[in-house]
């Protein structure tokens, strides 16, 4: 058994050292080698005096332990390089990014380099929310994650948001018997092994949840004290991004308003001046076609104008409805068995084009305040697009969520969320901008009216309408109406 080295055996090393420096180290004069040679002659007959003493087995093992240590340095050296690299790259990430989904995919990936967090949930409070809901996450199935959600009074919140540290579920054990059930269940299907808060301006924004796939991970203090950190310049960050996508998409809102107003207002200054010679026209086309036969050409052509007037009073109608306001008044009605409806109507065209349709009918229904016969166009509109979207065939899903916001927050209103999302060739970036304007349209024969009254109709409703796209990867179209109560 090799015994525990003192401070004369450092001593010893040391000199060891100093004569593998002298040796490599270049002499300045030719006289200075004579001395050389005897020093380290000196160095030699202490080194077998050494191993004389001690035996050749100890000595080459305390060597071998002084050169892992070496290593160790030189390697720990290396790793702070790399971070050091990492946090550079960090920092000028949320610098740079002003996308909120760009900027947390860059700030989970720092994270997982940093940490070895390859299981990351992060939760995200939206203005006038009441809750704290999924933004983010990397390492889990979708089911694991349905219904995880969090309440700004949930005590897991209140709890981060008061002491602004992290809670460690492995050291933290009083704090989790201060949670509730719901929460340490959550945690524990999660196993979730670090929660951390994201503040901004004394405002708790968000939550991170970390975990690892490998059983043994944790954090030590040092990165725990890093994570807290970086995670405070993080969440300044993310909000700053995500407050700037709330004012440019408000803007667009209201950009997108101010035009259907203009065009509406333009319409319905001019439809009185056009339709009335359109009447004209039309009845005196209409008594100058019995005087041709039904087979001669001129009864064709005749024919064909009367066509052409009814084209441009369907328009001249379709621009009306961009802002007419027809007096409805809301009943409660069944979503279920509108989008059922709706869906039975287009069946037989997309079985035609070997469109798959994927409609789960939930236990509970959702009832909604909305005129029946402006929403069932509405939703034929949306279905329809999707299809002709989809002209080789493809999947056409349609699902919806009930949003209750006012348990939570009294005041706040209840909605429901259709969502109905294609397989299709997407919207081009450069065309979302122009969808909701009218006239605008990709399809020929197309008059540009169908997303525009759509719209119209739905902020009619006191409800909302979002479309997100990518080309070739499909469209998603989203429609908030308000709950029944």
């Amino acid at each position: 058994m090799p015994r525990q080295y003192c401070a004369e055996d450092s001593q010893m090393v040391a000199r060891v050292a100093m004569f593998d420096s002298n040796l490599t180290s270049p002499g300045k004069h030719q006289r200075d080698r004579g001395r050389r040679y005897i020093r380290v002659w000196h160095y030699i007959q202490d080194l077998f005096k050494c191993i004389g003493n001690e035996g050749i087995s100890s000595f080459l093992s305390f060597l071998t332990q002084a050169t892992w240590k070496s290593a160790h340095r030189r390697s720990a050296g290396h790793n702070l390089r790399e971070t050091d690299q990492i946090i550079q790259d960090f920092n000028r990430s949320i610098t740079l990014i002003a996308d909120t989904d760009a900027l947390i995919t860059s700030i989970v990936s720092r994270f997982n380099e940093l940490f070895g967090t390859d299981r990351v949930i992060f939760l995200h409070t939206y203005l006038d929310s009441s809750l704290f809901s999924l933004a983010f996450s990397i390492g889990y199935n979708a089911d694991t994650l349905r219904g995880v959600q969090l309440t700004q009074r949930a005590r897991l919140a209140r709890w981060l948001l008061r002491n602004e540290a992290a809670l460690i579920v492995e050291r933290d054990q009083g704090v989790l018997s201060y949670l509730s059930g719901d929460e340490r269940e959550m945690l524990e299907r999660l196993d979730v092994r670090v929660c951390v808060p994201l503040l901004a301006l004394n405002r708790l924004t968000g939550l991170m949840l970390l975990s690892s796939t490998r059983k043994d991970w944790s954090l030590s203090e040092e990165s725990l004290k890093l994570l807290l950190s970086l995670l405070g310049q993080a969440s300044i960050a993310y909000e700053s991004a995500y407050l700037s996508e709330l004012q440019r998409d408000r803007m667009r809102r209201l950009y997108r308003a101010e035009r259907l107003a203009t065009v509406g207002q333009l319409a319905a200054s001019v439809a009185h001046e056009i339709r009335n010679p359109l009447t004209a026209i039309r009845s005196t086309i209409q008594f100058l076609l019995r005087e041709f036969d039904d087979n001669s050409l001129k009864h064709a052509l005749v024919k064909g104008v009367i066509v052409e007037v009814d084209r441009i009073d369907r328009t001249v109608d379709g621009l009306l409805s961009l802002t007419r306001r027809n007096e409805f008044t809301p009943s409660k009605l069944s979503l279920v068995n509108l989008i059922s409806q709706a869906l039975l109507l287009i069946r037989t065209q997309a079985q035609v084009q070997s469109i798959e349709i994927l409609f789960d009918v939930p236990l509970q229904d959702v009832y909604v305040l909305a005129d029946e016969t402006q929403l069932k166009q509405v939703v034929l509109n949306l279905v329809m697009n999707a299809l002709q979207a989809m002209p080789d065939g493809g999947r056409l899903q349609v699902d919806f969520v009930a949003e209750y916001k006012s348990l939570e927050s009294p005041g706040e209103n209840d909605w429901a969320v259709v969502s109905i999302a294609d397989t299709g060739c997407g919207i081009p970036m450069e065309n979302l901008d122009k969808i909701f304007d009218p006239f605008f349209t990709t399809k020929p024969g197309g008059t540009g009216l169908g997303l525009p009254t759509c719209y119209a109709i739905i902020q009619q409703h006191g409800g909302d309408l979002e479309i997100n796209s990518r080309d070739n990867k499909g469209t998603k179209v989203n429609v908030r109406l308000p709950l029944a109560s």
